[in-house]
């Protein structure tokens, strides 16, 4: 049992995560580290990164925070860079951090220009430019993994939020892209993440939606239960796996009627 727990192991390697948060940024970070990976955490607020670092660190794992807004794409450089300076060579990159959804009182129409504009910049451009940033990286060791972050929006309309929903669909089809120009030394799969929030409670943002209850399984879920696919693929053990998504959603596209 050992040998195949073996291939869960991110001994040694260097995960950038995104949209390191209280929710499945945060999750997902602490467990790469718990993994044995040397983890980058960012995020546009500096006090929630350095919290997360700091905590993976004193649970004896391996962390920097880097403050990062990703929607810009000097600073998406100077990730790397920070990446590179304190690890080494980027083996996984995990594109968490996603913006654009809009409050349903203000309609379709809510979607202005900026709007699309944050939503295609941080949904879609981030992922392909951190890839072009560090697919030399993956190719040099052979080991790489790119995840992005879907999400139920971008294979079912959610109205209002259009820009939100389009920048996700987008973002699949940039995945299947990546997934076919940057093998066989880089995977690139999507993990879709459903109704989701920190504590598994309705958060202020999902108000509205009556989201729970498009679910097969009726209830959000908790962060933490999309950490299970976001190490699966970052790691071997789903070393044949590429352009695929795995669906973390409790069976709301799946079941969809």
């Amino acid at each position: 049992m050992n040998k195949v727990l073996d291939r869960f192991r991110l001994d040694g390697r260097t995960a950038i995560v995104t949209g390191v948060g209280p929710g499945v940024g945060e999750h997902v970070a602490k467990a790469y580290a718990e993994m044995g990976a040397n983890v980058v955490c960012a995020a546009r607020t500096a006090e929630r990164v350095e919290r997360v670092a700091r905590e993976i660190r004193d649970a004896g794992g391996h962390a920097v925070a880097v403050p990062t807004d990703v929607g810009q794409a000097s600073e998406l450089r100077r990730l790397v860079e920070a990446a590179h300076s304190a690890f080494g060579p980027v083996h996984v990159v995990f594109n968490n951090a996603a913006a654009g959804v809009v409050d349903i009182q203000a309609g379709i129409w809510g979607n202005t220009d900026e709007v699309w504009n944050t939503a295609m910049s941080v949904n879609v451009l981030a992922t392909y430019r951190l890839a072009e940033l560090t697919h030399a990286d993956m190719q040099g060791h052979g080991k790489g993994s790119i995840i992005t972050v879907q999400s139920c929006g971008g294979f079912t309309p959610l109205l209002p939020a259009i820009a939100y929903g389009v920048s996700k669909a987008a973002l699949a089809m940039l995945t299947r892209h990546l997934a076919k120009a940057l093998a066989p030394a880089v995977r690139v799969n999507s993990i879709c993440i459903g109704s989701m929030s920190p504590d598994g409670q309705e958060a202020e943002i999902h108000k509205g939606y009556n989201l729970a209850a498009r679910n097969a399984i009726k209830r959000f879920g908790a962060a933490d239960e999309a950490v299970g696919a976001a190490l699966l693929l970052a790691a071997d053990a789903s070393s044949y796996t590429t352009g695929s998504v795995v669906w973390v959603e409790g069976g709301r596209v799946g079941t969809m009627s």
